[in-house]
């Protein structure tokens, strides 16, 4: 009989009404099991039901039901807060029912909103313990808390706990797993969320001791976090400890930590170091002095310049082709190229172009001239040592006066300011501040006092210095519009960061008074810098500015908010923006409002195409020129293809502002991009070239395009635009360079400060003498991917074109010949190759339509008959770079150093990511970066001499700029790197297809070996030169004696969560980092029931029988499942999921393992049984569910197999030497049981002569329980995440030792 549908509740709502306390209880159990599909029914009689709940007449487990139908029903009918309450009285009956199929979005939305009321109580009660807070509440916290923590779920419990202000949790997670980048992960997570400014630092502080000590033998993975901590804590009280514990027995690692504070640290907390750092004693007095000094922050710079000398690839054609093009006699034409030029040659010391154009240089007029002078800072940034030389022929005289010469005030005030770029970030408290300071005093020009304060400002960034905040101060009183626009800069810029109350009142209450726009706008964005990353502290002055009525006192406001909370994304913040964009009054308020959202955004820079988007197609264009520069300075040096795909269109915008803002924001995103990886890069030099050549052009367009072919080949082609430092901090002097640039829509000289974000890009590497020892690297990428662009070619003078003549056959073979020629030159050109064959001028200009694309002319073109086409020459897959080379950020995963090089880092360069967990690197020969976090190349690495006996070899500074060489030596003729470089996978399997191996193929070499060998002098043979190694399962077997055996091993990425077959604890000692992978499906439970099914019914047998045409057609009797008894060795997850498959056909079910109780027995439905004797006497079919280690090894034994049936089955899926493996073979020889489905073996693969082969009552399989097409997939793709991960020096989900 069919049983129907139900229809209605109606008929158990009525038993609630009923006397009999028994019947409302039933009514209650079933009502929850109907309350799906009626709940709107039910809800009818939610009054009755909670009367049930509070009722006292009924038992305990009645008053659950009622409660948990109650908190459904409301669940229901989206009062969710409601449903917590009820589902919190519920007690055992929520969690009982978060077993219930059916029920997980309903369990899952309750628990939410409890870790919700959680977090919320616990933020209100912050100074008290748990008191306040329902106990029912922290029982459910504490389970989701315990649960998490028993899953591995260590992140989310991480999440939950920094959310709720349960630092206890974190202490738990990391005393389990002593694991340091979950410390990193907690730090990155309150760094860059929405967290308070006390809370954030109280965590920091909580998380530092926990971090274990670092070591230059461990590659220390952590340097980077400890590193970042210290920045963003700017505590002297704990780095100089750090720092001193480094002494003397650590001391590279102790300079690597300086430098890498010098990355991200404001002046005054490192002159605070350097204060509190002790004197030392013999050896550690050498090493404290030489700490100093690299906290000065001099060292660094230095080395700076001189790579930047040494690598200057600056293409003068194209400076040329724009003073060509552009008129000299415009001042806007004039400043255009006076910042092509300056940020091109940025840091470089190379003023060749200034000195080769000389009269073109004295066309400059007024602040023409204030700018050209001001550009030198720019290109002589960082070389401090000698700016009073190079600058001295244009600085005002020592007291002050009118020089009397016409002009000259505008080349003085910028030389001034020139002093300043030049010596920004180590100007503060240094003889240059002075020397501003006194000039600023005894100026008379205003126009020199501008200069004065602007250099101030810059030389003393952050340096808090109270006699230049007053000089400034008093610059600022005088009222006059030119000097207290830059007196109200420069304050800011002194304050930065210090969100100083004082300072920011007296300035605004000026701002009110004065009269002039200038000034107004100077303090505004004054007291932006005044609150930098000072987040819910500047939230006051913010809202104060923002309700101003001065649209000027506005546009402070929004940078201001911008500022405070720089970097951390805060949705708040973002919101409020987003407002302001699309309400604001003002157009200025609008543009600065969108342009903003890059400040809070460039730690992701990905979400900012999505956000600017529509904001792009606004009808105001003032809100698409914020759009441009958002997306510009977010996405700056990353090539996005999201964000060149919103820029494109822009430049053909109807408004001239826009498309300005779209050429600059395009060479900021497209800086140091190469033709192979940045498709839009050739198109968008094209395009800069046509706005800035043609005279029809808006001079704004000329402007912008002439200042993007600057952006884009900013430093000589060797640096990129970065808004943090390498250890993933804030770059403050980025962030405020940028902040200024985007002032340049009202003063051109402001743009200059660009160069305060240029960040070089190469790996210079010094020993423990602060010395640069000669020494090679490979990048494992084709040399075209990160390759410079090609040198700018001449224009050829065109050729008229003619009309249609009768071609003779000697001419045409002769262009045939051209033609072919043309051929080769362009296989050569697409493969970096040099030629000696000269180039004739007519062949170049044979595509006269300008149709073909660079590179494409020996695809457009046929040979002619009887000529054979020239054959590509192919490009190398890796290329050596020596010290103070070049390394652009993407091209960073691709580095590796050679285990036999002699110079190793002392840390591996690495930061963590937005798009990914930010772990370190254990690895000394694997230096990775992620790209979403992360906008700096190398940086400078201390570097460990493993050679120290032998003789160093020290690269030579240069004292001139050396000039860039007109041809770059071609990677080709690069020398094949040595056997460990080029050797680094090798499989123990073929690699599987379901996994795209592509990511790391390009990087690395990987051999196949599907062949398992069991003796260890062959496998030390075939694996001692590979630095990764992928194990399959415990195929092969990784022992100490094994491990001790492969010197150039790095890394295993076996497959699997836990790997018995690896000695892990041994590994992690030789610092051989271990990974594992998740699974996908339920492969492993399909096969025990494969293999249950195939013994007990024969399958293997008959099919045998039925292909060799054997008769009688049945010879088996099966046998049939339903009654039997199933035995279950371990009920674990697996055992768990195998007792409900039994259950469906029948079966009694009963379990048995060393630890099992009768509560989870019960739990997973399976019978207890008290003894494993008990188990094999009664089972039909016994199933092995239990993971191998030392204490069950031969955990069954010839005793347990005599116990069993004579018609009893035996099934292991689990791991071969669980079983006395010989005491099997023998009762199944002798047919004591009735036969055995295996999968597993004490030997896999199983021998060709075992003896298992030759027996007919088992059927077997070759160990493919965990095999399936959907957990390979997981398998492969994992394995190849983490030797990415492990390559870009972030090891993924690393196995400890148990």
């Amino acid at each position: 009989m069919v049983a129907r549908p139900q229809s209605s509740a109606a008929g158990v709502l009525a038993l609630l009404s009923e006397p009999e306390p028994l019947l409302k209880h039933h009514a209650l159990i079933q009502l929850n099991l109907l309350v799906p599909q009626f709940w709107a029914e039910i809800s009818e009689h939610i009054a009755l039901i909670e009367a049930l709940y509070e009722s006292e007449e009924l038992p305990k487990e009645a008053h659950d039901a009622a409660a948990l139908l109650a908190s459904k029903v409301y669940y229901y009918l989206g009062e969710y807060d409601e449903a917590l309450s009820f589902a919190l009285g519920a007690g055992s009956a929520f969690e009982e029912n978060a077993r219930v199929p059916g029920a997980e979005e309903y369990v899952e939305t309750v628990i939410s909103k409890a870790i919700d009321r959680y977090i919320q109580a616990r933020a209100a009660d912050q100074p008290g313990p748990d008191r306040k807070i329902d106990p029912r509440l922290q029982n459910i916290i504490e389970g989701i808390f315990r649960r998490c923590i028993e899953d591995g779920e260590y992140k989310q419990a991480i999440g939950i706990a920094l959310e709720s202000r349960r630092l206890d949790i974190i202490s738990q997670v990391y005393a389990r797993t002593h694991d340091a980048t979950l410390l990193s992960y907690t730090m990155d997570a309150v760094l860059d969320t929405a967290f308070s400014l006390s809370y954030r630092d109280q965590v920091l502080k909580f998380l530092l001791p926990l971090f274990p000590p670092p070591t230059s033998e461990s590659k220390s993975p952590h340097v980077h976090s400890l590193t970042r901590l210290l920045v963003t804590l700017s505590s002297p009280e704990l780095t100089v400890p750090l720092l001193t514990s480094l002494v003397p027995q650590e001391k590279l690692l102790a300079y690597q930590f300086a430098f890498d504070l010098v990355e991200g640290g404001s002046q005054d907390f490192l002159e605070a170091i350097r204060r509190e750092l002790p004197e030392g004693e013999g050896e550690t007095k050498e090493i404290y002095d030489q700490l100093r000094r690299i906290l000065l922050g001099q060292e660094s710079i230095k080395l700076y310049l001189e790579f930047l000398k040494r690598n200057n690839k600056v293409d003068m054609l194209i400076l040329k082709s724009t003073k060509d093009a552009l008129e000299p006699r415009s001042s806007i034409y004039h400043t255009a190229l006076t910042l092509q030029n300056a940020f091109m040659h940025a840091g470089t010391t190379s003023d060749m172009f200034l000195r080769e154009n000389l009269e073109w240089l004295g066309l400059a007029s007024n602040w023409s001239k204030f700018s050209a002078t001001a550009a030198l800072g720019v290109i002589h940034k960082g070389h401090f040592e000698e700016s009073m030389n190079i600058l001295g022929p244009y600085l005002p005289q020592r007291n002050g006066g009118d020089s009397g010469i016409p002009g000259a005030a505008y080349s003085e005030g910028g030389a001034l300011y020139a002093l300043g770029l030049v010596n920004a970030g180590v100007g503060s408290g240094r003889h240059v501040e002075e020397y501003l300071r006194d000039t600023l005093k005894a100026a008379q020009s205003e126009i020199v006092q501008h200069g004065a304060a602007l250099g101030l400002g810059v030389a003393g960034m952050g340096g808090k210095n109270a006699e230049t905040y007053e000089e400034l101060k008093q610059a600022l009183f005088t009222d006059s519009a030119i000097a207290g626009e830059a007196a109200g800069y420069a304050m800011g810029l002194i304050m930065l960061g210090t969100a100083d109350k004082t300072s920011a009142e007296e300035m605004l209450m000026y701002a009110r008074e004065t009269q002039h726009e200038k000034i107004i706008r100077g303090i505004a964005v004054g007291l932006a810098f005044i609150y930098y990353a000072r987040q819910e502290e500047a939230d006051d002055m913010v809202k104060t500015l923002l309700a101003e009525k001065d649209p000027i006192l506005r546009y402070g406001g929004v940078y201001t908010l911008a500022l405070a909370y720089a970097g951390t994304s805060n949705n708040n913040a973002i919101r409020q923006l987003l407002h302001i964009a699309v309400s604001d009054t003002s157009d200025d308020v609008r543009r600065a409002a969108v342009t903003s959202l890059a400040f809070l955004l460039f730690k992701n820079p990905a979400q900012v195409p999505r956000i600017v988007q529509l904001l792009s197609e606004s009808y105001n264009p003032h809100v698409r020129c914020g759009a441009t520069l958002a997306l510009g300075i977010a996405c700056a040096g990353t090539g996005m293809q999201d964000a060149v795909e919103i820029l494109e269109p822009m430049t053909k915008d109807s408004v001239d502002f826009v498309r300005q803002g779209a050429f600059i924001a395009l060479g900021m995103v497209l800086v140091e991009q190469s033709e192979a990886s940045a498709p839009s890069l050739a198109p968008t030099r094209t395009l800069y070239q046509k706005i800035v050549s043609d005279k029809h052009e808006d001079p704004m367009a000329r402007f912008g395009a002439a200042l993007g072919q600057g952006l884009i080949d900013a430093g000589g082609r060797n640096v990129t635009i970065s808004l943090q430092s390498r250890a993933g901090s804030l770059n403050t002097s980025a962030i405020v360079g940028m902040v200024l640039f985007c002032q340049f829509w009202y003063w051109y000289p402001l743009a200059h400060c660009a160069c305060l974000a240029f960040d070089p890009t190469g790996i210079i590497g010094l020993d423990g003498n602060l010395k640069a020892p000669k020494f090679e690297f490979v990048s494992n990428a084709k040399p075209s991917l990160f390759a410079y662009p090609a040198p700018t070619k001449p224009p050829k003078k065109e050729t008229v074109t003619k009309v249609a003549t009768a071609v003779l056959s000697t001419t045409a073979k002769a262009k045939a010949r051209e033609k072919k020629k043309a051929a080769a030159d362009n296989d050569a050109m697409e493969t970096d190759e040099k030629t000696d064959v000269k180039k004739d001028g007519d062949v170049e200009m044979k595509a006269e339509d300008g149709s073909s694309k660079p590179g494409e002319g020996s695809g457009t073109e046929s040979p002619t008959e009887g000529e054979k086409a020239t054959p590509k020459r192919r490009e190398p897959s890796f290329e050596k770079l020596s010290n103070f080379s070049r390394v652009t950020p993407a091209q960073m995963a691709y580095v590796i150093f050679p285990s036999d090089g002699r110079y190793q880092p002392v840390r591996a360069v690495s930061t963590r990511s937005a798009s990914g967990a930010r772990s370190s690197s254990k690895s000394p020969f694997a230096l990775g970066l992620t790209s979403e976090r992360y906008a700096g190349g190398g940086g400078i690495l201390i570097m460990i001499d493993t050679r120290p006996d032998e003789e160093p070899e020290y690269i030579q500074f240069e004292t001139q700029p050396a000039p860039a060489p007109a041809q770059p030596e071609p990677a080709q003729q690069q020398p094949a790197p040595a056997a460990p470089a080029a050797r680094h996978i090798a499989l123990d399997e073929n690699a599987p297809e379901s996994a795209d191996w592509t990511p790391i193929l390009d990087r690395l070499a990987v051999d196949s070996y599907p062949e398992t060998l069991h003796d260890e002098d062959a496998l030390v043979k075939r694996l001692e030169p590979y630095t990764i190694i992928c194990a399959m399962r415990e195929r092969t077997k990784f022992a100490a004696s094994l491990l001790d055996r492969l010197p150039n091993l790095k890394l295993i990425a076996t497959t699997g969560n836990w790997n018995a077959g690896i000695d892990v604890a041994h590994a992690a000692r030789k610092g051989v980092v271990v990974s594992g992978t998740g699974g996908k499906g339920n492969s492993t439970l399909e096969h025990i029931w494969a293999l249950i099914l195939a013994t007990v019914r024969y399958i293997s047998v008959e099919d045998a029988r039925v292909k060799s045409s054997q008769v009688p057609w049945q010879a088996t009797l099966p046998m049939g499942l339903a009654g039997r008894t199933l035995g279950l060795v371990g009920v674990g997850r697996l055992g768990g999921a195998t007792a409900k498959i039994a259950q469906a056909f029948n079966m009694e079910v009963i379990g048995w393992s060393p630890h099992l109780t009768p509560e989870r027995a019960a739990a997973a439905g399976v019978t207890f049984i008290a003894s494993k004797e008990e188990l094999f006497r009664r089972s039909d079919i016994v199933s092995i569910q239990m993971v191998l280690s030392e204490r069950t090894r031969h955990m069954i034994t010839a005793a347990d197999l005599a116990l069993m049936k004579p018609t009893a089955f035996f099934i292991n899926t689990s791991r071969g030497p669980l079983v006395d493996e010989g005491a099997l073979v023998d009762v199944l020889r002798d047919r004591k049981i009735a036969g055995a489905g295996l999968d597993v073996f004490d030997i896999e693969p199983l021998p060709l002569e075992h003896p298992i082969r030759k027996l007919d009552n088992v059927t077997l399989s070759p160990h493919t329980g965990y095999v399936s097409d959907s957990n390979y997939e997981a398998f492969w793709g994992e394995t190849v995440d983490n030797i990415a991960g492990f390559l870009e020096g972030q090891p993924k989900r690393v196995i400890s030792a148990r």
